[in-house]
């Protein structure tokens, strides 16, 4: 019988405790994209410059944090010699991450100035009968959610 080279791994099957196997390493997940990354950087980083130039790949970056907003930004690619994918990649981005969002009280105020924009007299017939305002309200509601 060959010499115990580990005397505590035979106490422990003598008394029957059994060791976990070892398990394998999970797989790598995706990054986590932060609002705080540079979205512009983690989207041009990837092209090959036979795709598109160095210098495209910096006029977009560019335009990306330059622009305000989604719409600006939309302005400034058509310009930009680069795919339609990173420029639809690079807009996705900007409207996620740099769009403001509105709060209830902005849409509430957007929907009394559209409706005190309407017609005096259509104003008059919906005040004379509440179910056209309640009406006209839910769509507001629902083409803001859209």
């Amino acid at each position: 019988m060959a010499p115990n080279s580990n005397p505590r791994s035979d106490r422990q099957q003598a008394h029957g405790i059994v060791r976990a196997p070892v398990s394998p390493v999970p797989a790598a997940q995706p990054d986590i994209v932060r609002p705080t990354d540079d979205h512009a950087y983690r989207i041009l980083n990837g092209i090959p410059d036979d795709v598109m130039s160095t210098d495209s790949k910096a006029d977009a970056w560019d335009a990306f944090y330059q622009s305000h907003h989604s719409q600006e930004l939309a302005q400034k690619l058509a310009n930009i010699d680069a795919p339609e994918q990173v420029k639809t990649d690079l807009w996705n981005a900007k409207r996620n991450f740099s769009d403001p969002v509105p709060t209830a009280l902005d849409r509430a105020t957007a929907a009394v100035h559209r409706v005190a924009a309407l017609d005096p007299q259509v104003l008059e017939t919906m005040e004379r009968s509440p179910h056209i305002l309640n009406a006209l309200m839910t769509h507001l509601r629902q083409s803001r959610e859209e």
